[in-house]
This record gives structure tokens, sequence and C-alpha cells, in this order.
């Protein structure tokens, strides 16, 4: 907002001095004749965008320092008037911080008066002001140094007249723009990083500390984990009797002692079996060593860990094994380590379905694609099994398919839970919803980036390819709520 210029006469400086508060505070009736103004263009949608969500500011004791402050501008407007650019002052502190940079203390030796003096020289005669000084002292002026300074006084010019061209400021502010948006989105997703008394106010506010996260892409460095639980029972509230994982160079497995009794059915699909009596626990017979699901939890992110941006692949994990996983390790509060552990997870059961014509396959389980395109037939519901032979089928059928769209957040149910509000009023479709939640943004991360910047909730929408008519909706939706 440039409300007054270098040039202007006393008497525009005083109305362009008067505007500023009332503008600020929302009133725009001296605005009429202002360019810098844009509110008579567009009452309806106009917002400040230097002002906190673009609204004016409303304490009154502000107003009234403000006020203060103005009116003793106003009356020393007649010096205002011949105010000009700051430019070159900026361009000779920069050189003299090259003759004398504060790193090394110039400040306190005797050499900072000549350090100085070569710079008003240089700023004043340009790069010959060393052979003139030679000549001064009747030296040599130095051919080496005639040469150089000769060089460099004509990319200096040619630099001079380059910075004055049309082109170069118009880039020059383009630039400024996108440092500016690129600033933005990042304060808007990691929040305030530096500032007076932070600790403070993270304490104060720590929601104000989360980060949101950036849309995640494969690109090849990532290690596939393939993974599957077995339960005691067939809903998502069932306790976890194993869990294998195996990556191209590692494998997991891990049987837990159950805290509640396996259920018949699910004992019949898995062959375990567990005597609380006698505390063992049997694999199609075979006695196997449990572990507490505490132990197992701990053991499984410590094999995550050695992997390099593990990413776990499960045949309907998105529909069980996750939900059942992510609520144990809420229990034990490991769920926030397993999330900064994992990138994410690939359900190869919806990869097959959306890749793969209903029409070549019988049905979509893991049995099925396995017999179909690798032609093996294997012991189904013992998890270290099902995990061999579903990194079978993916190396053989599914690897070309996968893209980046495939992977799932681990904290994508979650985040489905947060857009519960929005879903049921219809301010947004659920397809917009789960591509969001598939990145980890929830409903709470799009409230922090409208907090952050008035156009925050734009940058992160816009990221995750959210279309425009929903980009509009759920900025709309924030705007209401305030």
């Amino acid at each position: 907002m440039y409300a007054i210029k270098g040039g202007d006469n006393e008497d525009d400086i005083k109305i362009g001095l008067q505007r500023i508060v009332p503008h600020i505070f929302g009133s725009h009736e001296n605005c009429k004749d202002a360019d810098w103004c844009s509110y008579h263009q567009n009452p309806e949608k106009f917002m400040y965008k230097s002002l906190p969500n673009g609204k004016p500011l409303k304490s009154e004791g502000l107003k009234v320092e403000l006020n203060n402050l103005v009116t003793k501008m106003i009356g020393r407007s007649n010096s205002l008037n011949d105010l000009g650019s700051t430019q070159s002052n900026e361009s000779f502190n920069q050189l003299v911080s090259v003759k004398a940079p504060k790193s090394r203390h110039y400040g306190g030796s005797c050499s900072l008066q000549n350090r100085l003096s070569a710079a008003v020289l240089q700023k004043n005669e340009g790069y010959g002001y060393l052979s003139k000084i030679n000549e001064a002292a009747n030296l040599s002026p130095g051919e080496f140094t005639m040469a150089i300074s000769a060089v460099r006084d004509q990319k200096m010019e040619k630099r001079k007249e380059k910075k004055n061209s049309k082109e170069y400021k118009v880039d020059r502010i383009q630039k400024k723009r996108n440092r500016n948006t690129n600033e933005r989105k990042h304060l808007v997703r990691e929040g305030k990083t530096y500032g007076s008394q932070m600790e403070f106010d993270q304490q104060q506010d720590p929601e104000l500390t989360t980060e949101i996260p950036l849309p995640f892409y494969l690109d090849g460095t990532e290690c596939k984990v393939f993974f599957d639980l077995e339960t005691t029972g067939l809903g998502r509230n069932s306790d976890i009797i194993q869990i294998a994982a195996k990556s191209y160079s590692n494998s997991f497995n891990r049987y837990v002692i159950p805290r509640v009794d396996i259920q018949i059915e699910a004992s019949k699909i898995t062959g375990i079996t567990y005597s609380h009596g006698t505390n063992k626990m049997y694999v199609r017979g075979q006695i196997v060593e449990p572990v507490s699901l505490h132990k197992a939890l701990l053991d499984f992110i410590h094999f995550l860990k050695e992997q390099n941006q593990p990413i776990l692949l499960g045949h309907n994990i998105c529909n069980f094994d996750i939900p059942v996983i992510v609520n144990k390790l809420k229990e034990y509060n490991l769920f926030s380590t397993f999330c900064k552990t994992v990138k994410g997870f690939i359900d190869t059961m919806k990869v097959a379905r959306k890749y793969i014509p209903k029409h070549d396959v019988e049905n979509f389980k893991q049995q099925t694609l396995v017999k179909q395109f690798v032609g093996e037939n294997y012991l189904a519901h013992n998890a270290i099994e099902d995990v061999d032979s579903l990194k079978t089928l993916y190396d053989s059928k599914l690897a070309l398919l996968v893209k980046s769209d495939d992977v799932f957040a681990i904290s994508y149910h979650n985040c489905m839970d947060s857009y519960s509000g929005l879903l049921s009023s219809k301010i947004v479709s659920r397809p917009v919803c789960i591509q969001l939640a598939k990145d980890g943004i929830s409903l709470k991360h799009l409230k922090l980036a409208s907090v952050r910047d008035v156009n925050g909730l734009k940058f992160v929408l816009q990221d995750h390819k959210i279309p425009p008519k929903s980009v509009k909706c759920i900025q709309d939706f924030f705007q209401t709520e305030e």
C-alpha cells in the first residue's frame, strides 16, 4: 500500500496520510480517488492482503494510537515530499559490508577507516580507484590493475543498464512475488518457525506447531514392506495374534499373546489356538513362542526403522489390518512414532480392482489372484504365508500398475472421521475428502491453514489437486465459521 509517494506535493501527502487509518479499520469513504485501494471495484469480495484473514482491524485503542502517529506525520508533511528511494543507500551498505565484514570485527582494528574509504572511492570512482591512488602516490598505476578495473567497470555499467530496463524490473517483481508465495506456503504448512518468545507461544497453543503434510510421491527410493495381521476375530476391535512383514532384504514374524479368547471362526481360519491355562500357543498343532502385544509392536516399529522410507503393502489392509493395528498403537501411545516411521500404505486389493478388469478374474481375493497370475496355491490365513505370496504377486503383476495416487497416509481413517461434519452437510463430496485423507490432511490441518494465512487454505488444497469448485466451498465454509 503506497498511500504517500516521493515527489507528491504537501497537500497530496496530507490527504494520503489521512486515508491510512480509516482504510485499515474498514472505512473506505476517503479511498474513492486512491489508486492503491480496490475496495470500490468490488466491495463484496474485497480482502486486505496484509492483514490477518484479510479482515480490517478492530481495536479502538490501536486506532487512537495510530491516529496520533499519523497526526504527527501530517504536521511535518512538508519534509516528506522530498523522500526518494533507499536503494542507493542499501547498495552502498552492501559494498561496505564486503570491504569490512562484521564477522571479521574490523571495527576493533585501525584498518576500518581505510576500508570505509575504499568503499566510498569504489562507489564514486568505480573499480579504477586503485590505479588513481597509485598515481597520486607517485607509483605505477599497474597495467594488470588497470586492465582488471576496466573489465569490472564495464560489467558494472552493463548491470546498471540492464537493471534500468523495463524487462528486468518486471522480472524482479515476478521473482519477488514467487518468493513471497513460497514463504507463505512454508508458513502455512509448518507454522511460525522463528520469532521472539516462540517457546511460550507454542506452549500456549500447541496446535499451531502442527505441520501440514505435503503430498507423497513414489520415486523408487522407498522400501516396500509386505504386511499382514492375524486376529482373534473378524472385527476391527479384535486383538492381534500374529504380525508378519517382509521387505526385499529382511523379514519379520511375531506371534502375540491374545488378551481375549480367540473366536472359533477365527481359529478355524488361521489355525492358531491359545491356552490361557498353560500359556501356550499352537499353530496347526505346532507350538510357537508368543510375546506380549506391546513388545510385538515395539519390535515391528524397530524392524520398520531399519528400512529406508518404508511403505506397507497388504491385501485389504485399508479396511481391516490398518484400523486394527492403529487402534493398538494408540492404546500403547505408539501411533505418532509409527506415523513418523512409515511413509504410508498401499492396499493391493484396491490396486487390483482399479487396474485389472472384472471380467479377467473370478474375484479379487488374494488366493484367486495368486493362483491366476502366479500359478501357485499357498497356505492362506497364516500371516507369513500371506506375506510371501503377496510379494510374489506384486512382483509378477502389480508392481508396474502401482502409482503415487495409490499410496494412503497411515492417518487416513482418522482424517476421514474428521470430515464427517462436512460430508453430512454436503459441503464437499466424498471423493474430495478421500483425496485429502489419503495424503494425511485432516479438517484440523485445513483449519490451521486458514488461520495461518488468508490464502493458505487455497495453497494446501491446490497442492493436493482439489478441484477449484471444492476449494471455493471449503474456503466459504471456514469464512462462515469465523
